[in-house]
């Protein structure tokens, strides 16, 4: 006889395959093939801690070496929404409470329609579960919407950034475990996954996006922020501690925090922990089940952790290689 827990469990996986049977579109569609050589390569990035946009930048880079016309940006500085001059199109993002941001959406759903570009999407993601394989289908599927040709999606494992499950006292095991991530090991994917994406293009190979039906995937529809966004009791700027330079601003993808007037505001708040994530004076308060939090850089410098960075950056800091701005190179 099953047990209620059983029972519950299978209820559960009938509803997410009744969810994704009559909710998903079909990914089996029949689509046109590419017939673009590429010479035009476009790699963008969503970037709150810096894991997405190391990758991005090593894509690029790499492209580059292999002779490109390449584009690399920030998607938050990249203006321009018509993408057809581009022979390829990466877009990469973090995983977000099990999918993608919301500004990430919006911005794909604002791109004029593709005509055929070929497009490919990588996440970055803390794991070891984060319904990772999902959301870089989700990427391609609104690509695909506007009329991309989908011909490669990739995952990358890296350190966890999420404060609420660190304290000065206790590490969660999965962020202390991956503390070395990435490692060389991921960035030989990362450049295998630049070459992979050149020769699905000019062999014309395009991909199906198919998604998985999983427990992580059902979360989402009890939106898993607005439950997180409970636990929060504080969130607000130290007066004294902040040099007002910005950086939360520029990394809060909701308008929600302005460091002129010292305000948070918390019902335009996605719970990105961009703010607190990169404070360089840990001058955002935020307390989270009555346990004040603090950022991810600030548990690197408290534990001793350093990020390698790819060889190809070595010697160089983190903005110092022409990212921030979309950057053409011939």
């Amino acid at each position: 006889m099953e047990t209620r827990r059983v029972f519950i469990e299978k209820f559960i996986i009938f509803l997410v395959s009744i969810m994704f049977l009559s909710g998903c579109k079909n990914s089996r569609k029949t689509y046109a093939k590419i017939g673009r050589e590429p010479r035009n390569v476009l790699s963008l990035w969503f970037s709150q801690t810096g894991h997405t946009e190391r990758h991005g930048r090593l894509i690029a880079h790499t492209w580059e070496k292999m002779g490109f016309k390449v584009t690399g940006s920030e998607i938050r500085e990249f203006t321009d929404k018509n993408l057809n001059d581009f022979d390829l199109i990466l877009v990469g993002t973090p995983v977000f409470y099990y999918n993608i941001p919301e500004y990430v959406v919006k911005w794909i759903n604002s791109l004029q329609h593709l005509n055929g570009t070929p497009v490919a999407s990588f996440v970055t993601y803390g794991g070891p579960e984060g319904d990772q394989h999902n959301a870089a289908s989700i990427i391609l599927e609104l690509l695909s919407e506007k009329g991309g040709m989908p011909v490669g999606m990739e995952t990358f494992m890296n350190m966890g950034t999420m404060p609420t499950v660190w304290s000065e006292k206790k590490i969660s095991e999965n962020v202390w475990n991956n503390r070395f991530l990435p490692n060389e090991e991921t960035y030989k994917r990362v450049r295998a996954y630049a070459g992979f994406l050149i020769n699905q293009v000019k062999q014309n190979n395009l991909i199906e996006v198919d998604k998985k039906i999983t427990l992580r995937r059902f979360a989402t529809i009890f939106n898993p922020i607005f439950w997180t966004k409970m636990g929060i009791k504080k969130h607000a700027i130290n007066k004294d501690q902040c040099i007002q330079c910005g950086t939360c601003a520029n990394k809060c993808p909701a308008k929600a925090i302005d460091p002129l007037t010292y305000k948070v505001y918390q019902d335009r708040c996605v719970l990105c922990f961009g703010c607190i994530n990169n404070c360089p004076q840990q001058a955002v308060i935020m307390v989270y089940n009555d346990k004040k939090l603090f950022g991810f850089r600030e548990l690197l410098k408290r534990k001793n952790i350093m990020i390698k960075e790819p060889e190809e950056f070595q010697g160089n800091s983190l903005r110092g290689i022409g990212i921030g701005k979309a950057k053409k190179t011939a």
